[in-house]
């Protein structure tokens, strides 16, 4: 795959301080779908990928905040357990998985 070509990817964060947290909640909101507390999914391609990784940089305390950011292959089945917003078994794939998310009202927990 290319490097111009749009990856799913998984980005998770784990920050120390509430106002870091919530910046970095707020960028990566405008950004992607909001899946757990600390999870987000973006479509991007490598060098968006790159600047939105930069623009985290600047946010974060490198000494004490850990992002990280996953790419999710197009076939990569997806297990759900535990309580979920999405109707029990339904598989998502790879990209897939974002377009359905991304369409999914996470404010009323139903799908549009």
């Amino acid at each position: 795959m290319s490097a111009s070509a749009k990856k799913l990817w998984l980005i998770a964060y784990d920050i120390c301080d509430p106002q870091r947290l919530r910046e970095v909640h707020r960028y990566l909101k405008k950004r992607g779908a909001h899946l757990q507390y600390s999870v987000f999914a973006v479509e991007y391609n490598d060098f968006q990928m790159r600047d939105l990784l930069a623009d985290l940089d600047l946010i974060i305390d490198n000494t004490q905040d850990d992002v990280r950011a996953y790419h999710i292959p197009a076939h990569c089945k997806v297990w759900l357990l535990g309580s979920q917003s999405l109707p029990r078994g339904i598989e998502l794939h790879g990209t897939r998985a974002l377009k359905l998310l991304q369409k999914h009202d996470w404010n009323h927990g139903l799908f549009e």
